[in-house]
């Protein structure tokens, strides 16, 4: 997790990069290891099999839509995470500056209410676009993209950007 990400989205990036494309680790592999990501993370609860479906669920949808961040597939079906937001109640709370969506369960699902809650809020000041799934298909890390005009594309211009640079290249010099 790198620093730059605004205190919100830090858990929305863990969520997100609980799963490890390039080294097929899974924190959302069984129930246990759910338990200890949940405990790692300031959240201890008691997880079931249907809190676990619930998050992969979750995790997966949110990741196809942080995927659209890059500009494509913007129009992609979003009826399943409308679904499974509609089950995960959030409510709004009031303080000095307004109001704003926090979770209403507890548990598993207030966990995940929490990370609705913090994409719900990003949405609205822009830095939710600017989590992204690096395109490079052996690695898909969620990376927060901190330049200027929100146009980068790698999570590491020093590994996926530069392998992605370098096969484009050798494909060129092979046709040409």
């Amino acid at each position: 997790m790198a620093e730059s990400v605004p205190a919100p989205l830090r858990l929305v990036e863990s969520f997100l990069n609980s799963v490890d494309v390039e080294s097929g680790a899974d924190d959302l592999v069984d129930v246990p290891t759910f338990r200890r990501w949940l405990a790692d993370h300031g959240h201890p609860a008691p997880a079931r099999d249907t809190d676990l479906d619930l998050a992969r669920r979750l995790r997966t949808e949110l990741r196809a839509e942080a995927a659209t961040h890059h500009g494509v597939d913007t129009d992609r079906d979003r009826t399943e995470l409308d679904r499974i937001a509609a089950g995960i109640p959030l409510a709004a709370t009031f303080g000095p500056d307004g109001a704003r969506p926090a979770p209403a369960g507890t548990g598993v699902v207030g966990t995940l209410g929490e990370i609705l809650a913090a994409v719900t809020l990003a949405s609205h000041d822009g830095t939710w676009r600017r989590l992204k799934i690096c395109p490079a298909d052996d690695c898909r890390w969620v990376y927060y993209d901190t330049s200027r005009n929100s146009s980068r594309r790698w999570c590491s211009m020093r590994v996926c950007g530069n392998r992605n640079k370098t096969r484009t290249y050798r494909q060129r010099a092979t046709t040409a």
